[in-house]
């Protein structure tokens, strides 16, 4: 008998047309259902519930750090004690997660399984931006699939491998990555071994490369010949805006390859050469380049034997240079004497140019008297500074995290803080500011969060309590206390009289930034945009 049309199946066929399927007998569905079938909905699987899963299947315990912090944006789990059968979960619950952007897994030996398993993951994760895993040793075969699967990643901009015990055996894979990741736009290699043969081969890899931002090779034996490779490179790259090579050995050669490199560079906006063996005579050459580059605009070149003499050369040479672009200059660890100090403000008030130093010598025959600095910090605390400025000027913890943290990025660098204490007119150093990292950032990453903020002011609180208690005890005052309490009160009268001031002279309220505090609305006049594109 003749079947009904309502009870007839599609029969599974074959067409041999370009645009023809194949049906499997298992997929048909009735004529008859076919306007009522709806497609299943795709189950999506949250990153918290897909590691709980992957974790119960690799028979590990889930990880607390990283319950708490697969939610956000940020994954820290420095220094966690993880090994390559950790990893593994949390690499397969990253391969669909869409906001993790980054992650650091630095300090923990996972070796090159692990680096496997999160190289596997990033073929398919196109949100990760930055991943730190430095003090991880991937190892040989880890760095390899790691060049390899980052050729399909689309996302990844920053990578950080230092202290990895790479070799210069290793730097061809450190050139694939250089090469073929097309997205990367900061590499740090710092505390490694990459030596000779390996500063060779990544100087040639550096001519042709055009993509690559920021590199840092600190600590890395590069020395001479490898040394005088790398710098002359410059002339020929157009990518690095950042290069790091402090704690090497460029040396004489190395100064004499950047003589010639730095003039034809027009790219190159930071450059840190500290300690890195460069004398008087190999200080002649480094100058000769430097006085005719257009677009540096950072030198770091501390703790080299240059001695005082040296010192005043370099600030006279960037007096002298014509077209310089430079505005800051580091010679941290270099003692001076006060006519450094009287160049150096000449230098500052021709050319906007910051020279920061190291000890000023006192000349057992100077019958000069000193000019007292009402506002010198040096003999404070910079943290217990910080502590009791937000106190004097009515801001939470909160606030003046969120006024520092510019980029919104949840975290501080000390960028940061150089840039906000500026702004807030207090008169803190980089040796200040060194001292404010050191204390506050705990999880040794080189940045800031809120959390490691919040303890360490808890910490000296604790700490101005019971010194302020002590005293109250003998029915005296904390002098030191009182000293800092009554130099930040000026700042903050000083400073809000002069915003008052300028902002009475303007029509319009551009270029304000608005910290607000429980009793009142500190405004910090920055640069408007266009000022600074200018």
């Amino acid at each position: 008998s003749r079947r009904s049309t309502a009870s007839l199946r599609m029969r599974p066929r074959r067409l041999d047309t370009v645009n023809g399927f194949d049906f499997d007998e298992g997929e048909d569905i009735a004529i008859a259902d076919l306007k009522s079938h709806k497609t299943p909905r795709r189950i999506i699987t949250k990153t918290r519930e897909m590691y709980n899963i992957a974790c119960v299947m690799c028979g590990v315990v889930p990880l607390r750090q990283y319950v708490k912090q697969c939610s956000g944006r940020y994954v820290n789990l420095n220094n966690v004690m993880m090994s390559a059968q950790s990893i593994k979960p949390i690499a397969i619950s990253l391969v669909m997660d869409a906001r993790v952007v980054d992650l650091d897994v630095s300090e923990n030996n996972i070796g090159p399984l692990g680096t496997m398993y999160l190289s596997e993951m990033l073929t398919r994760n196109d949100y990760i931006v930055e991943l730190n895993l430095n003090g991880t040793y991937p190892g040989k075969e880890g760095l390899r699939v790691l060049s390899e699967s980052l050729t399909q990643n689309k996302s990844l901009e920053i990578l950080r491998l230092e202290s990895n015990k790479i070799q210069h055996t290793e730097t061809h894979l450190i050139n694939s990555l250089i090469q073929n990741v097309r997205n990367l736009k900061e590499l740090y290699l710092g505390h490694n071994a990459i030596g000779y043969e390996g500063g060779c081969a990544l100087a040639k890899c550096l001519e042709e490369n055009t993509t690559l931002r920021v590199l840092d090779l600190q600590w890395n034996h590069i020395r001479k010949e490898s040394a005088a490779a790398l710098c002359k490179c410059l002339s020929a790259n157009v990518g690095l805006r950042t290069l790091d090579v402090s704690w090497n050995g460029l040396g004489k050669e190395g100064c004499i390859a950047l003589a010639t490199s730095l003039p034809k560079n027009s790219y190159l906006k930071s450059l840190c050469i500290t300690s890195n063996r460069i004398d008087m005579l190999s200080l002649r050459f480094l100058l000769h380049g430097l006085v005719r580059n257009k677009t540096l605009q950072s030198l770091e070149m501390g703790q080299n034997p240059i001695t005082t003499e040296g010192a005043k050369a370099v600030v006279r040479a960037v007096q002298s240079a014509k077209d310089t672009s430079l505005i800051r200059v580091c010679l941290d660890g270099i003692s001076v004497d006060e006519q450094f100090m009287m160049f150096m403000k000449e230098l500052f008030d021709k050319k906007g140019v910051r020279v920061t130093h190291g000890d000023l010598l006192s000349m057992a025959n100077s019958t000069e008297q000193k000019e007292h600095d009402p506002h010198d910090l040096n003999r404070f605390d910079p943290v217990m500074v910080l502590v009791e400025y937000m106190r004097i000027d009515n801001l939470r913890l909160i606030d003046f995290f969120q006024y520092l943290d510019t980029n919104s990025r949840e975290r501080l660098s000390k960028s940061d803080f150089r840039e906000g204490v500026a702004n807030l007119c207090l008169p803190l150093t980089e040796h200040h500011l060194d001292l404010v990292m050191e204390k506050v950032d705990l999880k040794r990453d080189g940045y800031v969060d809120l959390e490691e903020f919040m303890t360490v002011h808890r910490e000296v609180s604790r700490q101005i309590t019971q010194r302020t208690t002590k005293a109250r005890s003998k029915r005296k005052e904390d002098e030191g206390l009182v000293s800092l309490r009554k130099i930040l009160k000026e700042i903050v009268e000083k400073r809000n009289k002069s915003h008052r001031e300028k902002a009475s002279n303007r029509s319009t309220n551009q270029g304000r930034d608005h910290v607000i505090t429980k009793n009142r609305t500190l405004t910090v006049t920055k640069p408007s945009l266009s000022a600074q594109h200018g």
